[in-house]
């Protein structure tokens, strides 16, 4: 037997300029938010459903938000209307992972958790199924996805080939990997022999969808973004050489299912850490928590990740304090909304301009205000006049005194060190408990634009530990096994170990930047390239020594569902 499959993802992403345009200056346009939305549904959206429909016989996979799908059944009732077509005979699914295409590899999961519910309703009411693939904004794939994939029903996950090949080399994928209670399979071309049977795959798309239609042309320059009879043709004509050649042009589940009958029992998936789909260029997640991009004067990475990270932080505080009252506002459904838009991944990379930075930052900016009135206003209700504890785990609200300020600095407990070019930068250590200490950085405002800021952990070399995206426990990924030079972590609950019994947590809330790590040693340093030195800046760190299971309670305490006073 030979099977031959040509398999493509068309990624669409309707925040692709979050906000839009308007008064911002980009070049050619000056667009709000719904015309450029408006645009990518109808350019290069509409075009691929009218390819598919003029050929019942080839399938394919769509991924998009599904803030996205909402709005096509909100305002393009017949773009939704051919997209029911496709899907109802099965020729084309849709994947979707998140209502907005939040970098959620970077936050706790409680973001993540309140969009794929969201998401389930919005595809239930568009009468459009929900793929049971799995692909993401900017390819984002960990293996803390493998648990809540079986948690929403899904079933398996495209793990991009880049990010394959830049954790572990050249060697060959397999076609398919057992990914924990759920299968995955890469991006990439393959040829298989088993016994008898071979297996061709071949991948003709997988990037963002807008792209195609429009032969290359993106969003940020509406006046040339717009189909192009000859890409659409030029694709077409590939797809029917392909048929024609033996190949079937498949969906991602129908060759997955076509692998269960020639294959024996899949490999597990060798262990990757965290990553996007084009690590090379974008230098992991880097772009997206602390890296330049082209329009860096306009950048403020650190200040919209943080900010997001404090938002979701009083969330999660009002929720579980609503829920313990027995009255949960639909303002608070709105705040998680705002939140999940404003953590997009647009609003910090690859390059955002100002419109997209602001725009983070306003969605969370709003989201906190409804969290801190929403709080206020439960605590009035249980008759809580003054300051109290309030817990996120179990919504417990208890009259006390305030927190007061750490004091009596320490030397640092390791030999910790910061670099802010012509500032000076402060580092300073309080010990909070036996083996917890709060490292502070600070630096004070210069006169240079540039603020870029590092500050680096000595570490000793050993298994990288740290938390995955989506995972409530840290996990160890041999280090030896690794074949990059360096890769950067989003550390979504902030911890990442050290080695030597050390771990370091960073307060997202402070500092939400990227953690860098090496192949070469331990060491790990978190740098921002996009903030601005005429400005302040203080970044707190906590030092742990300890187990994995004393540093993760520490870190969730903080960053994930932390006991606050408000």
């Amino acid at each position: 037997m030979n099977l031959k499959f040509a398999l493509a993802v068309l990624h669409f992403n309707v925040q692709y300029v979050a906000g839009g345009m308007t008064g911002f200056g980009v070049p050619n346009d000056d667009r709000t938010a719904e015309q450029v939305e408006d645009q990518i549904i109808t350019e290069s959206f509409e075009p691929v459903l009218d390819l598919f429909l003029a050929h019942p016989t080839w399938g394919h996979d769509v991924e998009m938000q599904g803030y996205m799908l909402e709005l096509i059944a909100a305002r393009h009732p017949a773009v939704l209307a051919k997209l029911q077509t496709l899907t109802g005979r099965g020729q084309l699914e849709v994947m979707s992972f998140h209502y907005s295409d939040q970098l959620f590899t970077a936050f706790p999961r409680a973001a993540w958790d309140w969009s794929v519910a969201k998401n389930r309703s919005v595809f239930l009411g568009s009468g459009v199924p929900l793929s049971g693939a799995v692909f993401c904004q900017e390819g984002q794939a960990g293996f803390g996805m493998a648990g809540a994939m079986k948690d929403n029903g899904y079933d398996v996950l495209v793990w991009p080939k880049n990010l394959f090949t830049y954790q572990l080399g050249e060697a060959e994928p397999e076609l398919v990997y057992t990914f924990g209670e759920r299968q995955m399979i890469t991006s990439r071309d393959l040829h298989k022999s088993f016994g008898g049977d071979t297996v061709d795959v071949t991948w003709t798309f997988v990037d963002d969808g807008e792209l195609l239609a429009t032969g290359g042309q993106n969003p940020y320059f509406p006046t040339i973004f717009k189909k192009s009879e000859k890409a659409v043709k030029a694709y077409e004509t590939k797809l029917t050489n392909l048929e024609t050649n033996g190949y079937a042009i498949s969906k991602v589940s129908t060759y997955v299912s076509a692998l269960r009958g020639v294959l024996p029992t899949p490999p597990p998936a060798p262990p990757m850490l965290d990553g996007t789909w084009q690590p090379n260029s974008t230098d992991g997640i880097h772009k997206w928590l602390g890296g330049r991009g082209v329009f860096f004067r306009d950048e403020r990475d650190n200040d919209v990740r943080s900010l997001q990270a404090l938002a979701q932080r009083e969330l999660t505080v009002a929720t579980a304090l609503t829920k313990r009252a027995g009255v949960v506002p639909a303002a608070l459904d709105d705040a998680w909304r705002l939140l999940a838009l404003g953590e997009v991944s647009d609003a910090s990379g690859i390059n955002p301009f100002r419109g997209e930075v602001e725009y983070g930052i306003a969605h969370a900016a709003e989201a906190l205000r409804i969290a801190r009135e929403v709080i206020a206003t439960t605590k009035a209700q249980l008759g809580l006049t003054g300051g109290a504890w309030l817990d996120a785990i179990d919504g417990s609200a208890t009259a006390g005194a305030p927190p007061s300020d750490p004091s009596g600095h320490v030397e640092l407990p390791i030999a910790v060190t910061a670099d802010a070019g012509e500032r000076a930068v402060t580092l300073s250590a309080t010990k909070l408990e036996d083996g917890h200490f709060l490292v502070v950085a600070r630096v004070p405002a210069g006169t240079d634009a540039d603020g870029s800021l590092s500050v680096r952990f000595p570490g000793s070399p050993g298994d990288v530990i740290y938390t995955p995206g989506l995972m409530n426990a840290p996990v160890h990924v041999k280090r030896d096994g690794l074949k990059f030079e360096h890769f950067y972590l989003a550390l979504s609950d902030g911890l990442l170990g050290l080695g030597g019994g050390w771990t370091v947590v960073k307060d997202q809330a402070s500092v939400h930047v990227a953690a860098k790590v090496t192949t070469a040693n331990g060491d790990v340093t978190f740098a921002d390239e996009t903030a601005h030195g005429n400005e302040a800046t203080e970044w707190r760190f906590h030092l742990v020594q300890g187990d994995d299971a004393r540093a993760a309670k520490i870190a969730r305490g903080l960053n994930v569902t932390p006991r606050v006073w408000r």
